[in-house]
């Protein structure tokens, strides 16, 4: 059995398993009465689950506006026993320093029923509806505050106090039904990939080890004749070793770089694919780190660390400077070039500028250039008589690099913190919108502060991305767009990170000697980060945020990307306990994958119409997409294609 059988064999397995869990996992059932006259009797028994049938489509939304009914959805009927009517308010707790927003009107004496967002803590206000909620004096009942769980149902009683010395309401708020727990479809996806890799181990193992050719030749009859006129000399076996190559002289390639760029690009599929509609593998809404967050820049750190190896071989082969820089020049023009194409729109007049192959672009155009001037061969060691200058030549040697990158984020800072920016504080970080309660002044119209001031003022506000992921949760009208222009000198700067990486792997020889470093790194990049943001999502002095490619995100990132590196290179090339598969394949083939997905994202196989819309459907379709291409790139290792630009 040939190791594309077994690979074929194992995605079967997976997409079985895959388009079972959907049918038995997180489907609602049950009845609910949107609005109704109140019944007093017996109310809280009579609320269970969604209806499954036509009338709540997809297009139906919580009360905030976030998703699907079909997921994260939590039921709250509000029961009103007041002849006045009662206003509903609200807001969530990743909305951060928000005013509350109006959810609903509940007529007197009706009951209502509420879709609540269940991504985090809510937190809900009942006023009369003639009354603003301004202060807790015009809030009809205690402020109640709340993470509630998916598929759980809740009542909330509004009952007339009579008192005569307090004329607020009484609110009585009971559970109905526990929550389910909606992490189950992930625990059998896990449980699904795990079985696989046990599988392809096993199966692995018996055929780099010959048992399938044993089996076989014990079964067929020539073993008869075998054992009367004896068994012919066999040949020499054919070893699998990769140290052994054609060229004694070609140094080994490092598959944990490839690894490391599989993890990546499979990951980023996934997202983009949706991640199955949970909220931490979408992107953070303005500040906060997800899975989401993470991939972007391991794969631009990741771009640094294979520059500073192919420099060096090029250097080392005479390759011309001239020559190396039509290369930047072409790769540059191309990659921005297909991040204009993918964009697929064609009116000039909003077309996006920016892009993140555009990014891609600026951020190896810069540093490949600033490279070029100093890349140089492996230096022998026997050649350098100073031991401080062999044990930190990754960097005394690459001094006025340093020099150019360090005074980029200092132009960087200062850009962010010291431009005033019209009609909004200096230094503002946030989000914007009219949500946003800010001491001094009015924010509504200072998305991404100074980042996103200058993109509107040089690119114009129709050639940004028109849906910020923070419009959502903080109402923002403007345009913005998280891989613009300010934000290209952070990204530089993770890519000259993930170049010094480089450097280590090619000057320094030794195993620990290249762990040890790469773990300094990760502390050095790493612990800044943690003090900036104060291990928090909102406070700190620079909070993480994707969004604006923040000096913490930043540096958080290259710490997670050292550390990944570190951990393939251990498992992948040092121990060799790990062959990197899938990812090493998926490693190999990256912009093809990228754009492919990209293009074919909405097409069958790779997604189709939600028949249910849970979690565990949504699940098995972005787990398939990033499946289906991890194949194909198995495939296109077989037959030897390499997308190279």
């Amino acid at each position: 059995m040939s190791a594309s059988w077994i690979m074929l064999l194992s995605k079967f397995l997976f997409f079985a398993v895959a388009f079972c869990t959907v049918h038995a996992v997180d489907a609602p059932t049950g009845n609910v009465d949107v609005e109704s006259p109140h019944v007093s009797t017996g109310f809280s028994q009579s609320t269970r689950h969604l209806p499954k049938d036509s009338s709540l489509t997809s297009s139906r939304h919580d009360a905030f506006g976030y998703h699907s009914i079909k997921y994260d959805t939590a039921f709250l009927y509000v029961v009103n026993n007041v002849p006045d009517n009662i206003a509903v308010w609200g807001q969530s707790k990743e909305c951060y320093k928000c005013k509350l927003i109006k959810l609903a009107e509940v007529s007197g004496n009706t009951t209502k029923l509420l879709y609540l967002d269940t991504w985090w803590e809510l937190t809900l206000a009942l006023t009369h509806s003639n009354l603003p909620v301004y202060n807790s004096s015009s809030i009809c009942c205690k402020l109640l505050t709340k993470h509630f769980g998916e598929n759980s149902n809740y009542s909330l009683f509004v009952n007339e106090n009579k008192s005569a010395t307090d004329n607020s309401d009484v609110c009585v708020y009971s559970k109905n039904r526990e929550p389910d727990n909606a992490n189950i479809p992930i625990y059998v996806a896990i449980g699904v990939y795990a079985l696989i890799a046990v599988v392809y181990g096993i199966l692995n193992f018996a055929y780099t080890n010959g048992v399938f050719n044993s089996v076989f030749n014990w079964c067929v009859t020539e073993r008869v004749v075998n054992s009367d006129l004896g068994s012919p000399p066999s040949r020499q076996p054919v070893t699998n070793n990769a140290s052994f190559s054609k060229d004694p002289t070609k140094p080994r390639r490092l598959k944990s770089l490839d690894t490391f760029r599989g993890i990546s690009i499979v990951v980023m599929i996934f997202v983009n694919h949706g991640g199955g509609g949970y909220w931490f593998f979408k992107h953070a809404r303005w500040n906060g780190l997800t899975v989401a967050d993470l991939v972007f820049p391991w794969f631009v750190f990741i771009m640094g660390t294979s520059m500073s190896l192919s420099f060096s071989s090029m250097v080392r082969h005479n390759v011309s400077r001239w020559a190396i820089v039509k290369k930047i020049i072409r790769r540059t023009i191309i990659l921005f070039g297909l991040g204009i194409m993918l964009d697929g729109k064609t009116d000039l007049s909003t077309f996006r500028v920016p892009g993140v192959l555009q990014r891609f672009a600026i951020s190896y155009l810069v540093v490949a250039s600033l490279h070029l001037t100093s890349a140089k061969p492996k230096i022998e060691d026997y050649r350098i008589s100073n031991k401080y200058h062999l044990m930190f030549r990754d960097l005394v040697d690459y001094w006025h690099e340093w020099l150019v990158v360090i005074g980029l984020m200092v132009v960087y800072v200062c850009l962010v913190f010291f431009l005033p920016v019209p009609g909004c504080p200096t230094g503002y970080l946030g989000p914007g919108g009219p949500l946003v309660m800010h001491q001094p002044g009015n924010v509504e119209n200072c998305t991404g502060g100074a980042t996103g001031y200058i993109d509107r003022w040089i690119l114009g506000e129709k050639h940004l991305y028109s849906h910020p992921t923070c419009m959502k949760v903080y109402h923002t009208t403007l345009n913005y767009d998280p891989e613009g222009i300010l934000g290209s000198i952070p990204s530089i700067f993770i890519t000259f990170l993930g170049l010094q990486a480089g450097k280590i792997l090619l000057l320094h020889q030794y195993h620990g000697s290249r762990i040890k470093r790469l773990l300094i790194w990760t502390l050095i990049t790493g612990g800044p980060a943690l003090l900036l943001c104060e291990v928090s999502q909102e406070e700190g002095w620079i909070p993480i945020s994707k969004n604006l490619w923040s000096l913490s995100f930043v540096l958080a990132m290259a710490g997670t990307s050292f550390l990944l590196l570190t951990f393939c290179y251990i498992m992948v090339d040092m121990k060799q306990w790990w062959s990197g598969v899938p990812f090493f394949f998926a490693g190999m083939n990256p912009i093809t994958l990228y754009c492919g997905h990209e293009v074919l994202m909405d097409y069958f196989p790779f997604s189709w119409d939600p028949v249910y819309g849970t979690h565990a459907e949504l699940l098995a379709m972005s787990l398939l997409c990033a499946s289906i291409w991890s194949a194909l790139a198995y495939y296109m290792y077989r037959i030897n294609f390499f997308v190279k630009i």
